[in-house]
Parts: structure tokens; C-alpha cells; sequence
């Protein structure tokens, strides 16, 4: 399916404010995660932040402030793509590292909608809020 041009500005735009963002996985235009039931889903947005020359710096850490209701979720170290788009890392893009990821299992029957919200702490101290939405079938 494809990735709105709207959405597609809204997640450029994330990345910058956020210093560091990676995409992979299976996410749909309208920003939901796509999860098969039982199965481990890495969720397309990580944190992956670099200075501006393109060297990783700390990973953040994060905390679970709501569980999702039908699953379990599991904060990892994730090897990735850094997508920066537009703005003053744009020349970091296509660079890899290790990037904070957060993996998500559903409960083995179920089938439907779920979600979870995360806090992530930078190494500076800056605090960022993160809801995922997951579509499981």
C-alpha cells in the first residue's frame, strides 16, 4: 500500500525534530504498523539519533507508559537506516547504526487493533512521547 505524500512529509518532519529516525517494517499510508498475529513486529519508527557528522552519539533509552492491551512489547537495540529528510542531518541519510527499536507480539488469537505509548529520554535529557498504533491480522 502505498505512503501518502502527507504522511510521507509528516514522518520527514518527526525525524528531524527528533535527530535521528530509521523506517522498516510493514506500515500502511495511514501510519499503523501491520502485525501478524503471535509473531514479533519490529514497528517502523526507531530512534536512532548522530551528530552533525553523522556519528551515532547514545542510544536513548525509553519506558512503556501504556501497555498495549492485547500484546507485549519489547524495547531493543536495532541495527538501521537513518531517514532525516530535509533539514540539517539530511547529509545523514543512508547511514546506519544502532537505533533504539520496539518490538511487538500480539496475544496468538488475536486479530484487530492495539496500541502502546512510549517515553524516550535522549542522552542531553530531551524527552520525546511515542504512541504506536498496530493492526494485527
Amino acid at each position: 500500500m502505498p505512503i501518502s505524500e502527507l504522511t510521507t512529509l509528516g514522518l520527514i518532519l518527526l525525524c528531524g525534530a527528533l535527530g535521528g529516525c530509521v523506517t522498516a517494517g510493514a506500515r500502511s499510508g495511514d501510519g499503523i504498523d501491520r502485525a501478524v498475529p503471535g509473531e514479533p513486529t519490529f514497528m517502523q519508527q526507531t530512534y536512532m539519533p548522530m551528530d552533525k557528522r553523522c556519528r551515532q552519539v547514545k542510544r536513548p533509552t525509553a519506558v512503556l507508559t501504556q501497555k498495549p492491551q492485547h500484546g507485549s512489547v519489547r524495547m531493543l537495540t536495532r541495527k538501521a537506516t537513518a531517514v532525516y529528510g530535509p533539514g540539517a542531518y539530511q547529509h545523514c541519510d543512508g547511514k546506519v547504526g544502532k537505533a533504539l527499536a520496539f518490538e511487538y507480539t500480539s496475544a496468538p488469537d488475536y486479530r484487530g487493533r492495539d496500541s502502546f505509548q512510549v517515553r524516550v529520554r535522549y542522552s542531553d535529557g530531551e524527552i520525546r512521547h511515542g504512541r504506536y498504533e498496530v493492526e494485527v491480522r
